[in-house]
């Protein structure tokens, strides 16, 4: 089981978190537990990424994969970044989307600043730290000894993307309510669009942050909580999805053209994980 786990990690990684991920998601689907529930699948990538770690078989391969939950020492302009990032992309997507033709954008409904540290706290844990140890934390460094940083992260993406496609199956999720309004198709499609765009951004935030989980961990809670829930880009119209799907490829693609596809990074080398005993 090691040999494979150390030869098709991103593919494991995969199929161990859709197997534990299933478990809410299929309980809330058949009424045994509430909907909100099923935000427990988030776990199931982070938990997936620590089991696998133990299964390869690698000398202090979980200990590697926890500690990168300690990497904060990484400079102000990434806290900026992870923090504030999603808050220029939302507003950004919502004002494109409002003068392509979208509904006009309504500031007014939108809570006092301070209620979002609550959501900004929970979703740093649950869906930031739930994932990310397996996608960056497990997946990436394991990719990125082989390949260059853009093929792993293209990589890592598809399997994220392909992660969330049971949660547009899902009652309560945003992800249902955009497959009831649009079809199946779209907004999978998009929503996937999204992911692997993000996973381009993400995999170039890890590498400047000599492969930080912490940091990629609250650039997706950040991201989670101003862009779903706060300032919220979806407000029951599709077309903001899509509009905020379409910025964050082509921020990516400025991305790979600034920092280079080797390494996703002009100062510093992708962050591989090291042969054993290397």
């Amino acid at each position: 089981m090691s040999a494979i786990v150390r030869k098709y990690p991103a593919l494991c990684l995969l199929v161990l978190a859709m197997i534990l991920g299933m478990a809410p998601v299929l309980a809330v689907n058949a009424g045994l537990l509430p909907t909100g529930w099923a935000q427990l699948g988030a776990l199931s990538a982070g938990l997936a990424g620590i089991i696998l770690a133990a299964v390869e078989g690698r000398k202090g391969g979980v200990r590697e994969l926890l500690r990168r939950i300690l990497i904060w020492r990484v400079g102000l302009q990434w806290w900026a970044y992870a923090l504030l990032f999603p808050v220029v992309m939302s507003v950004a997507s919502l004002t494109l989307f409002d003068r392509l033709g979208g509904p006009a954008v309504d500031w007014s409904g939108l809570q006092p600043l301070y209620t979002v540290i609550p959501t900004l706290i929970f979703l740093i844990i649950m869906a930031g730290i739930g994932e990310e140890y397996g996608w960056r934390g497990f997946a990436l460094p394991r990719l990125q000894a082989r390949y260059k940083a853009l093929h792993s992260a293209l990589v890592v993406g598809v399997i994220w993307a392909i992660w969330h496609i049971p949660m547009f199956f899902t009652r309560g999720t945003a992800q249902f309510q955009m497959r009831e309004q649009a079809g199946w198709a779209l907004p999978i499609l998009g929503y996937s669009l999204f992911v692997i765009a993000g996973s381009i951004q993400y995999t170039w935030l890890f590498n400047n942050t000599r492969g930080s989980v912490l940091l990629a961990a609250v650039a997706h809670g950040a991201g989670n909580a101003w862009v779903g829930s706060y300032i919220d880009v979806y407000r029951g119209n599709f077309g903001g999805v899509l509009t905020f799907a379409a910025l964050h490829v082509l921020v990516s693609i400025l991305v790979v053209l600034l920092a280079g596809p080797a390494n996703l990074s002009r100062s510093k080398a992708r962050n591989a994980l090291a042969p054993e005993g290397g």
